[in-house]
C-alpha cells in the first residue's frame, strides 16, 4: 500500500488538471524548461560537488537558484524542488565540508522534500533520510545546525512511518522533558523548532501527544505564544494534516485545550482546527464548547473564513492547510479529502 493511500489527508501531484480541479490547488504551478532545471541542478553540483565547474559558495545558491529558474523558491513547482532534492542527495557528503555547507544542505534539501510525500519516489526519498538520521550532523556543536536539523525533520515528518517518528521523538524527549523538569539552557531558536518538529508527528502514541499537548497548555518557558498556539493546533487538529482519523486525539482532551485558549486573542486559527467539526462523533468537540468557539471567531475580521473551517463546510483551502503545516506547501500540491 502506498504512503499517500494511509493519508487521511493526502496532498496528490496532478500533471493535468481540468478547470474545476485547478480551483483546489494551493497555487498555480510555473513551468520550468528542461534547460534552466539542468543549470540549476548544475550550481548544486558547484556547491557541493567534488568537481565544481565553476565553484559557488553556500551562500550564493539560494539566490542563484532562483535566478536561473527565474522564480522565487516558493513557486518552484514540485517535479521541480525534487529534482533539486535528488541531486542534492547524490553530492550530501558535500554537506561535510565546513558548517555553512550542511547548514545550506539541510535547508534545501528540507525545502525540496517538503512535506515528505506526495511524488512519485518520495518513499524512496525518504529511506534516504535514514542515513542522514544514522549519521547526524557532520558539526554537532554548531547551534545554527542542531536548528536546522530539527526544521529538516518538521518538514519531512509526513514521510515517516510510526517508528520513525516515534525513534526521532526518543531524540528530543530529553530535552523537551528532562528528567528532575530543569531542562538545560538552550538557544530560543533551537526550543522552538524542537517544539514544531515534536508536534508535526501525527503517528505518535496518543498518550505522548497529549503529555506534549498538555506541556503546551501550561505554557513551557521562553516558547513565544504563537509557536505554542501553531503547535497545540497541529496536536489537537480534528482534521490531521496527513495522519489517519484514528490518531486525532480524543474530544476530551482537546476540549480542555480548546476551553485554556479561548480567552486569547491570538488563538483563533488554533481554535477553529481544534473545535472544527467533521460529524464524526469520535472527533468532534461537545455542543456547548463548539458554540463557545464559534461566539469567539465570529467576532475576529476574517470570521468569514474561520467559521467556514470550523464548520467542516468546505474541504480544507490552500491557506488552512498551510498555516497547520507551518509553511508554504509546494506549486502543485492539491489538497484530495480521503
Amino acid at each position: 500500500q502506498s504512503k499517500i493511500s494511509e493519508h487521511r489527508w493526502r496532498l496528490q501531484f496532478e500533471l493535468r488538471k481540468q478547470a474545476e480541479q485547478a480551483k483546489a490547488a494551493s497555487r498555480p504551478t510555473a513551468v520550468v524548461s528542461e534547460a534552466a532545471l539542468a543549470r540549476a541542478e548544475e550550481l548544486i553540483r558547484n556547491v557541493f560537488g567534488k568537481e565544481a565547474s565553476e565553484p559557488l559558495s553556500p551562500e550564493q545558491l539560494p539566490a542563484r537558484l532562483e535566478e536561473t529558474l527565474s522564480l522565487g523558491r516558493n513557486s518552484w513547482p514540485l517535479a521541480v524542488i525534487r529534482r533539486l532534492a535528488d541531486v542534492l542527495w547524490e553530492h550530501s557528503e558535500g554537506r561535510s565540508l565546513a558548517p555553512a555547507f550542511e547548514l545550506r544542505w539541510l535547508n534545501l534539501t528540507g525545502f525540496c522534500l517538503r512535506p515528505g510525500f506526495g511524488f512519485p519516489g518520495d518513499d524512496w526519498r525518504i529511506q534516504q533520510t535514514r542515513r542522514l538520521y544514522t549519521a547526524g550532523l557532520a558539526f554537532p556543536n554548531q547551534i545554527q545546525g542542531q536548528i536546522e536539523w530539527w526544521i529538516f525533520w518538521g518538514r519531512v515528518a509526513g514521510g515517516l512511518n510510526r517508528s520513525q517518528q516515534a525513534e526521532l521523538y526518543q531524540r528530543m524527549a530529553g530535552v523537551l522533558f528532562p528528567r528532575g523538569g530543569k531542562r538545560p539552557r538552550l538557544n530560543p531558536s533551537l526550543w522552538r523548532e524542537m517544539w514544531r518538529a515534536a508536534a508535526s508527528l501525527e503517528l505518535l502514541p496518543l498518550q505522548t501527544k497529549t503529555e506534549l499537548g498538555e506541556a503546551l497548555v501550561r505554557g513551557p518557558q521562553d516558547l513565544p505564544e504563537s509557536v505554542r498556539y501553531w503547535c497545540l493546533a497541529r496536536l489537537g487538529a480534528r482534521r490531521l494534516f496527513y495522519g489517519p482519523a484514528d490518531q486525532a486525539l480524543p474530544p476530551a482532551v482537546v476540549g480542555r485545550w480548546v476551553t485554556a485558549l479561548l480567552p486569547q486573542p491570538a488563538a483563533a486559527e488554533a481554535l477553529a482546527s481544534m473545535a472544527r467539526r467533521t460529524g464524526d462523533s469520535a472527533r468532534d468537540l461537545n455542543p456547548v464548547l463548539f458554540e463557545q468557539v464559534r461566539r469567539v471567531l465570529e467576532a475576529r475580521p476574517d470570521s468569514a473564513r474561520l467559521l467556514a473551517v470550523l464548520e467542516g463546510e468546505q474541504e480544507l483551502d490552500a491557506r488552512t492547510l498551510e498555516q497547520l503545516f507551518g509553511e508554504e506547501l509546494p506549486a502543485g500540491l492539491v489538497c484530495a479529502g480521503g
